[in-house]
């Protein structure tokens, strides 16, 4: 069996993004979901894969990071750690973790290296913003979320079925 699709609202509830953030993250070429066009409208389905890139993200997001550095920082995670977004059940139990380095005299450049402590107490002295970034962590939340929509769905199949 294959891996398992969900919808934007499916994601929205999984990721805490809002289905309005996915529709423009999609445009912006974030994530590109499987879409059908058969049926009433456009369905759109994302991958456990998908949802990976949607939590980072909104991680990225959450540090303050505009969307462009967050996206640069997206895609040179990509290029730099190709397993961590093609194949996520195989590297989600990796505790890999970076920090990334923010330099802002050149215009939000942003090197991602990783993480060492003294190196970063180094450039924090030299003036730059440093963001951990432990992807175990985010691969950890986001199963926690699957596993807490899996277990709602089940609940609310059975109050479905009480009901009656």
């Amino acid at each position: 069996m294959g891996e398992p699709f969900y919808t934007s609202t499916e994601a929205s509830l999984i990721t805490g993004c809002s289905r309005r953030q996915l529709q423009y993250w999609r445009k912006q070429g974030v994530v590109v979901p499987t879409v059908n066009p058969g049926g009433k409208g456009r369905n759109v389905y994302y991958t456990e894969s998908d949802l990976l890139i949607l939590s980072v993200m909104k991680y990225l997001l959450s540090l303050g990071l505009n969307f462009d550095v967050s996206l640069k920082v997206l895609e040179t995670l990509r290029e730099k750690e190709i397993l961590c977004f093609l194949d996520w059940s195989l590297s989600k139990n990796t505790k890999k973790r970076f920090m990334l380095v923010l330099d802002t005299e050149e215009k939000n450049t942003i090197h991602i290296t990783n993480f060492d402590t003294e190196l970063a107490v180094q450039k924090l002295q030299e003036g730059f913003a440093i963001a951990p970034f432990g992807r175990d962590r985010i691969y950890q939340k986001l199963q926690d979320n699957l596993q807490a929509f899996y277990r709602n769905r089940k609940s609310l199949k059975g109050d479905r079925r009480t009901k009656n």
